[in-house]
């Protein structure tokens, strides 16, 4: 799953490029927390990056590289450079970048034309902004799409991340999870009894392990990675879901309520839920 960068963020242009570093650092930070809570894989930037304005002096490049803490400069370098780009996953609908624009007389933006905003759009996912101005401290950004050759508009909008708080937002946090197209991954290789882990002489592993076996016939399963409490008053199959593809299983129908956690291809809380879902539908009582 990936996050697109709003370069228009970088307007209203500052020349203080002290502060333009601190705001891309917090930036970076805001993006690792998204990844960690939500399983982001990449952060989507133009291809042009290096050549986009950040200061009313400066490209990207030459400000980046005009850095002296070399830390600090390879803590910004880390990311903008790194495929996929704009283009790359816009493919044919790159050639629609033409007809949506920017406007914001108090922020001093009149008729922008950007990358970032409608590469979130038509792909359906979330930007991320820099704090710079109020316009993009807000958990949505409305921009204009030319409709026809009289050159009128329609209203845009796409959610936007530029701190924290935004993590709270209910409909930020269900287009975090939801955005874009569900693509399970599928196991690379077929689980053997070497990929069942249980604990010592528990309990219920012989149980467990017969229901290892039948569960791996699901080709999103890895791998068993131990056994859980035991949930004897439990009533659903599935306990808990991860961000990081495990699953808590319980067999309720066992009175113990024996219970093991599993490794699927889950990279993100919503494949892992969609694979809870399958596992359910395949294997409960």
């Amino acid at each position: 799953m990936e996050l697109v960068f709003n370069e228009l963020s970088f307007l209203p242009h500052s020349n203080n490029e002290f502060v333009l570093a601190e705001m891309f650092i917090d930036m970076l930070q805001l993006y690792a927390k998204i990844q960690n809570q939500f399983g982001y894989e990449h952060l989507i930037f133009p291809s042009n990056i290096g050549e986009t304005k950040v200061t009313t002096e400066k490209t990207f490049a030459q400000w980046v590289y005009s850095i002296s803490n070399q830390g600090l400069k390879n803590k910004i370098l880390s990311v903008p450079f790194k495929r996929p780009f704009a283009n790359d996953i816009l493919e044919e609908k790159a050639k629609e970048l033409h007809k949506y624009y920017y406007t914001n007389e108090e922020a001093g933006i009149n008729e922008e034309y950007c990358i970032g905003l409608p590469t979130a759009y038509l792909k359906e996912k979330v930007a991320i902004s820099l704090a710079t101005h109020k316009c993009w401290v807000t958990s949505e950004i409305v921009f204009k799409e030319i409709i026809n050759d009289d050159l009128e508009t329609k209203d845009i909008l796409v959610y936007n991340i530029s701190n924290e708080d935004h993590l709270a937002e209910d409909n930020i946090k269900d287009e975090l999870m939801y955005s874009g197209k569900l693509d399970l991954k599928k196991r690379s290789k077929t689980p053997t009894d070497d990929d069942i882990t249980l604990s010592g002489d528990h309990h219920g592993n012989k149980e467990l392990k017969a229901f290892a076996k039948k569960i791996f016939k699901n080709e999103y399963v890895e791998c068993v990675i131990n056994n859980i409490d035991f949930s004897p008053k439990a009533i659903n199959f599935i306990k808990n879901i991860y961000p990081d593809g495990k699953i808590e299983l319980v067999l309720y129908w066992e009175s113990a309520g024996y219970g093991m956690v599993i490794q699927t291809t889950g990279r993100n809380y919503r494949e892992t839920e969609a694979i809870a879902k399958i596992l359910k539908e395949e294997f409960d009582k």
